[in-house]
């Protein structure tokens, strides 16, 4: 395990069952009268997504509590894998064990938003007592085709900003109506 410091969480580095290189970042430290909480991003996110969250979590709430945030393989800081067909549920949850395994975790919530649930659901049934708790984000266990032709269109054809205001212009467009609480700084 390779650990950089940032600001506010370690950046760590974990090696995956198949030997690459996969990139989480650890917020706060144990606490054994808390359970810690592992964050799990969507499709084509990655642990930043999870941030001001984390922050809160681990320095704000009462008791504070560890957090940990995981980036998949080829998101974030974690290696890109050059065979695609790794990139999927089974094995990303695989990663995921494998990370909390490194950093000692045996009992813990999750929070998972989109695929993030889904790899959730994937360790519910692969070690159910690694789970207290599980919040899910954005999906269910049911996932409607119009939202898959949503997903894939987006991932196939993404906008390329010129710059951050035209960046927020742009999700305020796709996604404002799904999110009006979130405001420009959001």
């Amino acid at each position: 395990m390779v650990i950089n410091e940032t600001k506010r969480g370690k950046s760590v580095f974990y090696p995956a069952p198949d030997g690459l290189k996969l990139h989480a970042v650890d917020y706060g430290v144990r606490n054994d009268e808390t359970l810690p909480v592992i964050c799990l991003a969507g499709l084509s996110r990655n642990a930043r997504d999870f941030a001001r969250l984390a922050v809160h979590l681990a320095e704000d709430a009462a008791p504070p509590r560890r957090v940990i945030c995981f980036d998949y393989r080829g998101r974030g800081l974690s290696d890109h894998d050059s065979d695609w067909t790794r990139y999927n549920i089974l094995t990303e949850a695989e990663d995921v064990i494998a990370g909390l395994d490194e950093f000692g975790i045996d009992r813990a919530t999750l929070i998972g938003t989109s695929r993030g649930g889904l790899i959730a659901m994937a360790i519910a049934a692969m070690r159910p007592g690694l789970l207290r708790a599980v919040i899910l984000n954005d999906v269910g266990p049911v996932i409607g085709i119009e939202s898959l032709l949503a997903i894939r269109a987006m991932l196939a054809n993404p906008p390329e900003p010129k710059d951050w205001s035209e960046a927020i212009a742009i999700q305020k467009s796709l996604m404002g109506k799904a999110f009006p609480a979130l405001n420009e700084e959001d």
